[in-house]
């Protein structure tokens, strides 16, 4: 990992941060499963492998929450950006079971999700927005919802402590040993019978021969707090989270105090690159300007409304926008998730399920997410 993980500039999301519970976060000589990330995908495998009672160490390279699980709009999808899976058909109710079991407050709302199209046509109804010129329309409703991300994410992160799990942020692994599995972490080697890997857009900096992974920053924005009424004029009093099935690409929610989140624009980099870059620079000032213009362009009530705060946060993808959860070829004590395209907030909590079924009943992962498939 780069050794500019914590010293990162993507902005401030909307989103609340705060710290861990205190908790021992002395790293042991030996683990049973060392995890490599905590976001979504990482906590939730490292409190399912705690609750059934494995010594489980969690490496974070920066603060928990300042990767892409904590910077995330938050809009709660089914299956993969490809549709529902053998393996990914469940995400969603399956969020809301552990949601439930764990008492996380982070705002959980599941009345579905617009897939919004650029088209007039007699099917679907209008909204009253004009994108550049084109009128927008609700093409279907589909399963999902949104969610508060950090408090999800530090939700998970505090039951996983609560069973044992040991927390270490500000603690980039450098490096993946592969033949007896260890992981390097300053001028420790820590060793464990099995270790996750899932940093997403970084996967391909520590482990080599992967299927091509393309990492990029996304960019988002949120209005003031608007009121009821605003929120009515602009049809979004349902509260229903929104994106687009066609390009140019707009996705959105409403947050907990009325503000209205917009998000679009990627800057593709490798993760070095990306780790480098700032909210400050041209490319993230003229995605994000953009971003803002087209929002107040939206609906004449959003166009003297103040946009801040403005951010961005990393994102993956495959070239088949298949996620990947498998084990490395290497060596099957190492598995890695990531690459979501988009769709990590309910999938990724429900990869880290499935990796940690893996590990404790040798469980079969998706055929479809394998590596090298």
């Amino acid at each position: 990992m780069s050794s500019a993980a914590g010293t990162r500039d993507w902005g401030e999301p909307l989103w609340r941060s705060r710290a861990l519970s205190p908790a021992a976060q002395s790293s042991p000589r030996v683990s049973d499963v060392i995890v490599v990330g905590a976001g979504l995908t990482g906590m939730s495998a490292a409190f399912h492998l705690a609750r059934a009672k494995l010594k489980v160490t969690v490496f974070e390279a920066a603060a928990l929450g300042e990767g892409a699980s904590g910077r995330t709009g938050g809009i709660v999808l089914e299956g993969t950006a490809t549709g529902v899976r053998p393996g990914a058909d469940n995400c969603v109710p399956s969020l809301a079971k552990l949601v439930d079991e764990l008492g996380i407050d982070c705002n959980l709302h599941l009345p579905g999700c617009w897939e919004i199209e650029h088209l007039p046509g007699s099917s679907g109804s209008a909204l009253p927005w004009n994108d550049n010129g084109d009128p927008i329309r609700i093409a279907r409703t589909v399963t999902g919802g949104s969610v508060e991300p950090r408090a999800l994410l530090f939700g998970l992160a505090e039951a996983a402590l609560q069973n044992g799990a040991i927390i270490a942020e500000h603690s980039p692994v450098r490096r993946i040993q592969l033949n007896n599995p260890a992981v390097e972490v300053a001028n420790d080697v820590i060793a464990a019978a099995h270790i996750v890997v899932a940093v997403n857009a970084w996967t391909s900096a520590l482990l080599p021969g992967l299927p091509r992974i393309h990492s990029a920053l996304t960019y988002a924005c949120a209005t003031e707090p608007l009121v009821d009424d605003v929120l009515r004029e602009l049809g979004l009093a349902e509260h229903m989270p929104f994106y687009t099935a066609d390009r140019p690409y707009l996705w959105g929610r409403i947050a907990r105090d009325g503000e209205v989140v917009f998000g679009a624009g990627l800057k593709f980099g490798t993760p070095e690159e990306l780790e480098r870059a700032r909210i400050g620079d041209n490319d993230s000032q003229t995605i994000l300007q953009g971003l803002a213009r087209r929002v107040q362009r939206l609906n004449p009530a959003l166009a003297r409304v103040r946009i801040r705060p403005r951010w961005a946060g990393p994102i993956a993808f495959t070239d088949e926008a298949l996620p990947v959860i498998g084990t490395y070829p290497a060596n099957p004590a190492i598995l890695i998730a990531g690459a979501y395209a988009g769709h990590g907030v309910a999938f990724g909590v429900h990869a880290g399920a499935l990796i940690a079924r893996r590990i404790l009943d040798g469980a079969p992962l998706p055929e479809w997410g394998a590596i090298g498939r």
